[in-house]
């Protein structure tokens, strides 16, 4: 049962790993739409900053300024969604790594107890073998073995 506790841990480990891949790729596109973003918003300034400029110059500036809000706003909205699922994979991986510590724990007791009980069995067994109370470490029946 710890086995198979232990490998569904490390499954589970797995997974968030291949989930915090995921989220990284996904913050790395969204910076990849942040750089896009400033150089059209860099392009729009310089248009603006040559001097006046015509009516249909205003009007493409206008156009293309609507179109970076929103793209700014889309990704201000997907960045928050990354942002949480983030959020949650850092939490489970706290609750992963204190259950696989504790799992790990477990099996180090139990391995102990293991120890403690092949040592108390040999006493049992050695103290049945020779009686403690005689000073020649003759062995002794079996028959006087009761434990």
């Amino acid at each position: 049962m710890i086995c198979a506790h232990h490998k569904a841990l490390c499954q589970n480990f797995l997974q968030w790993k291949v989930d915090i891949d995921e989220n990284d790729a996904q913050l790395k596109i969204l910076n990849e739409a942040a750089v896009s973003l400033r150089e059209r918003h860099q392009s729009i300034t310089a248009q603006l900053s040559k001097g006046p400029v015509d009516f249909q110059t205003v009007i493409q500036l206008e156009d293309e300024i609507r179109k970076v809000e929103a793209q700014v706003n889309m990704w201000i909205r997907e960045l928050a969604e990354i942002n949480k699922a983030r959020t949650k994979l850092e939490m489970k991986f706290v609750c992963l790594r204190s259950d696989i510590r504790l799992n790990t724990v477990n099996i180090e007791v139990a391995n102990v107890d293991i120890d403690r009980i092949e040592l108390d069995y040999r006493q049992m067994w050695n103290d049945c073998l020779y009686n403690d109370d005689s000073n020649d470490d003759k062995p002794i029946s079996n028959d006087n073995c009761h434990n």
